[in-house]
C-alpha cells in the first residue's frame, strides 16, 4: 500500500467512520466465519527508497523488518441487534514477517445472513497469549513487558545502517470495521450458506514511518515516508536507534505533522503511529481508539 492511499486510512484514527451497511443477506442455512492475519509485502519484503513517496521513503532509505509482532484479542461479531454471535477467546500472538497468511479464530455454525458489527483489538501480551506464529520467547518477552506490538529491523542508505527495537503497550480498540467488496461498502461480515466467510486484519507496517498523524484535507498534501529523522536520533551514535532516544528527539514541523495532537517529541509521535497499523481486509478500516 502506498503512503498516499494509506495516509487517507489513517484518518480512522481519529475521525468516527459512518458505518453503512452493505452486501445481501443470504438468509436461511448455516456457514462460517475465519479471521487471519497477514502483513502485506512491506513487512514480509521491506520498504525501499522512492523520491516521489509514492511506494517507499522519500529520503533513500530502506527498511527490513526481523520482526513484527502483534497481538490480535476480542475479535468479535455481531448481528444487527448487537447479539454477539462470536467471540475470541484469549488472544493470538503473530510474528507478519513470516510469509503467509495466518489464522486466528473461527467461528462455526453460524446462521447465514450479514452481520455488521465486527470489532477487534491489539492488546499487550500475557502469559496465556497462545503464539500462532511467534515463539514462547516472543510471547514471555512481550508479556514481561506488557508489549502488544514488537518491531525489530534495520534500515540502510550508502553506507550506514541503523537498527531499532521498538516495543508497544498500546491497548487499542478497532470497531465498526469495514472494506470495499465488489465495489461498494460492506460493514462487517456477510456469511453465506454453505461457506466461509474470510477477514484478514491486515497489518500495515509502513505506517511507523508516516510524518503525519492525520491525513491532510488538501489531497494534493501527501503523507510521506522518512526516516533521516530516526537515524539522527541515535544520540549515542552506537547504531541502534531506542525508542527512549526518539522520546528525547523534538518533534521536526513541518517535515513531521503531530496535527491535532499534541506530541512533540519523535517518540510520542511514532508511538501514536502504533494504533494505526491495524486494517481490516486489506485496505479496509475500524474506528480506532484506545481502550
Amino acid at each position: 500500500m502506498s503512503p498516499n492511499a494509506a495516509s487517507r486510512s489513517l484518518m480512522s484514527v481519529l475521525i468516527p467512520l459512518v458505518a453503512a451497511c452493505g452486501g445481501d443477506d443470504p438468509s436461511g442455512g448455516v456457514g462460517d466465519a475465519e479471521f487471519t492475519t497477514w502483513g502485506e509485502a512491506y513487512i514480509e519484503q521491506g520498504i525501499g527508497p522512492d523520491s516521489t513517496g509514492e511506494a517507499g521513503f522519500v529520503d533513500g532509505w530502506t527498511v527490513k523488518f526481523e520482526k513484527f509482532l502483534v497481538n490480535f484479542g476480542e475479535i468479535t461479531v455481531r448481528d444487527a441487534s448487537g447479539a454477539v454471535a462470536g467471540a475470541q477467546a484469549g488472544t493470538a500472538l503473530v510474528d507478519n514477517v513470516r510469509p503467509g497468511r495466518k489464522s486466528l479464530f473461527r467461528i462455526t455454525g453460524l446462521e447465514a445472513k450479514a452481520y455488521p458489527q465486527v470489532s477487534y483489538a491489539l492488546v499487550p501480551v500475557t502469559p496465556t497469549t497462545r503464539p500462532v506464529a511467534a515463539t514462547d520467547a516472543d510471547r514471555d518477552e512481550m508479556a514481561a513487558r506488557g508489549w502488544s506490538i514488537w518491531v525489530t529491523g534495520a534500515a540502510t542508505k550508502g553506507g550506514e545502517t541503523k537498527r531499532f527495537s521498538w516495543g508497544f503497550a498500546t491497548n487499542t480498540a478497532l470497531t465498526e470495521c469495514k472494506a470495499v467488496e465488489d465495489g461498494r461498502e460492506q460493514l462487517g461480515i456477510v456469511v453465506r450458506p454453505g461457506q466461509t466467510d474470510t477477514s484478514e486484519l491486515t497489518t500495515h507496517g509502513d505506517h511507523f514511518f508516516y510524518d503525519r498523524l492525520q491525513a491532510s484535507p488538501d489531497p494534493a498534501v501527501a503523507t510521506r515516508l522518512r526516516f533521516d529523522a530516526i537515524a539522527a536520533a541515535d544520540a549515542d551514535g552506537d547504531g541502534d536507534v531506542t525508542l527512549e532516544e526518539l522520546r528525547a528527539a523534538t518533534l521536526s514541523v513541518p517535515t513531521y505533522n503531530p496535527s491535532p495532537f499534541a506530541v512533540t517529541h519523535l517518540g510520542d509521535f511514532i508511538t501514536s503511529l502504533s494504533r494505526s497499523v491495524g486494517h481490516y481486509r486489506g485496505e479496509g478500516e475500524c474506528v480506532v481508539g484506545a481502550r
